[in-house]
């Protein structure tokens, strides 16, 4: 029996570029949308800002959509790329939904999420159309 061999080392880029890959484009997609979650969360919340969530909204998806097709780079087909990046931008709205809802519980607010998103009125369904729709444009 021939003794064991040590492991090989990985192999590395000659050019020194991390390898485009479909986990790369989700982490990508991830931390843009959970950094901007933050910042949907911080004005809806803190700040009172509800006209600009639509912006960040857009934003969001922008960022999420762009960081998804460089993250893949080539090792998924369009409709992936746009599927992943749709599915982590509304994510990410609801993340940032989820932290507006947070703050106002810790405000002294007694409605539940649904009731206290319903409040809004068309708001928050028109935040996850328009995060959709710039995810789409942007990891196309």
């Amino acid at each position: 029996m021939p003794p064991p061999q040590a492991p090989r080392p990985p192999v590395a880029d000659t050019d020194g570029q991390p390898t485009p890959s479909p986990v790369r484009a989700l982490g990508l997609g991830s931390v843009a949308a959970a950094i901007l979650a933050l910042v949907l969360a911080v004005l809806g919340g803190p700040a009172s800002f509800s006209a600009g969530l639509v912006v960040v909204a857009f934003f969001m998806g922008r960022l999420v959509g762009a960081m998804v097709k460089f993250g893949a780079a080539g090792t998924l087909s369009s409709p992936a790329r746009v599927s992943l990046a749709i599915l982590i931008s509304l994510a990410g709205i609801a993340a940032g939904q989820l932290g507006i809802w947070l703050f106002a519980r810790g405000e002294g607010g007694v409605l539940d999420v649904g009731t206290y998103l319903a409040s809004f009125g068309p708001l928050v369904p028109l935040e996850f159309m328009i995060a959709t729709l710039s995810a789409w444009w942007s990891a196309r």
